[in-house]
């Protein structure tokens, strides 16, 4: 069924109670409300696809005849490569209805979670989220296509652990990762109570630390490097190098620090300190230097999931050593990207 832009309408106000985070890869605290949902429909003025947020230009008309320039944030341009969506979907000069979260700092800015194309196929723009007007007698949502070749060529090169992971965001055990309950100690609690939520630092292009990097919902592979191991990311276009041989560890900590691996069956086991003191989660938890990370990565369910766990070990901020845990996904039709992020 095709939707006609006539029958949209101008401006809706939908007021729900999401059912959890839509973009808890980052911290929108203090920009946007969850729990106030806005239909708008307009004509994109201006569009870019880019990492960390796409954004659109959207000339809202009333029924009044006024009109007014929205500002509309959406997922990333990597969000769109692993749902198989080509960005070529919405051009300037396209009339389309999106709905969102209303920003709390403007009365014409959202963050996007659908897109309603004019032809009825609806656009899924972020992530953990449901389609909103798509079902079998109304609609469609816009369909995935993927290049056979670079999956059939990643069947053919797979090789246990060494392969292209990704996210599964409908599944909480997959993702998020950090959920922010965590042992803190008294110094620990009083950083967290310090932290200013509206803060860019995870919403524009600065790196993220270890273990922080692995939230990642985007693609990341593993490769061998010599008798290394590197693991790239699509986020940060970050590559971390595991030493499977004894090397002397930096002086300086870094973003990444120093990883060391060793394997224990088909698990590898990589131990990795000289980290810097950063956010350990998108909500305020901060680690010290003096932080020590063990993660165990686990091929399952006939290689084609990759289980992870990691041991977090920092006394100034937690008073016990705790587990994380999470799983990856084979997507042999993915490959990782240039992150080509924009401020």
């Amino acid at each position: 069924m095709n939707i006609k832009p006539a029958c949209f309408p101008v401006v809706a106000l939908i007021f729900v109670a999401l059912p959890g985070a839509t973009h808890a890869h980052h911290s929108f605290a203090g920009f946007y409300d969850r729990n106030r949902v806005i239909e708008v429909e307009g004509v994109i003025t201006e569009l870019s696809w880019r990492n960390p947020h796409g954004h659109l230009g959207l000339e809202v008309t009333d029924s009044s005849g006024r009109s007014a320039q929205w500002t509309v944030e959406t997922g990333s341009i990597s969000i769109l490569r692993v749902r198989g969506l080509d960005p070529e979907f919405a051009k300037v000069g396209d009339r389309v209805r999106i709905a969102g979260e209303a920003s709390v700092r403007s009365d014409t800015a959202m963050y996007a979670q659908q897109m309603l194309l004019a032809d009825g196929r609806e656009v899924l723009l972020s992530i953990n989220v449901e389609p909103r007007w798509t079902d079998a007698e109304t609609g469609e949502l816009l369909a995935p296509v993927f290049d056979e070749r670079v999956a059939s060529e990643a069947r053919r090169n797979a090789d246990g652990i060494f392969r292209v992971w990704s996210t599964v965001f409908e599944d909480p055990a997959a993702f998020p990762m950090f959920k922010g309950v965590y042992p803190l100690t008294e110094r620990g609690e009083q950083i967290r109570a310090q932290w200013d939520p509206a803060s860019a630092a995870l919403n524009d292009c600065t790196p993220k630390s270890m273990p922080l990097l692995m939230i990642t919902p985007f693609p990341i592979e593993f490769q061998r490097d010599g008798a290394d191991i590197l693991v790239r990311f699509e986020e940060d276009d970050a590559v971390r190098r595991i030493h499977m041989r004894a090397a002397a560890p930096p002086r300086e900590h870094s973003f990444l620090g120093y990883s060391t691996g060793r394997w224990e069956g088909d698990t590898l086991v990589v131990e990795t300190t000289h980290l810097q003191s950063e956010l350990l989660d998108p909500d305020g938890v901060r680690q010290s230097e003096n932080i020590r990370v063990v993660e165990r990565f686990t091929p399952a369910v006939n290689s084609e999931r990759l289980d992870y766990r990691v041991t977090i070990a920092d006394p100034e901020i937690f008073t016990e050593t705790f587990d994380l845990t999470r799983y990856f996904v084979w997507r042999p039709e993915l490959v990782v990207n240039a992150y080509d992020c924009a401020p």
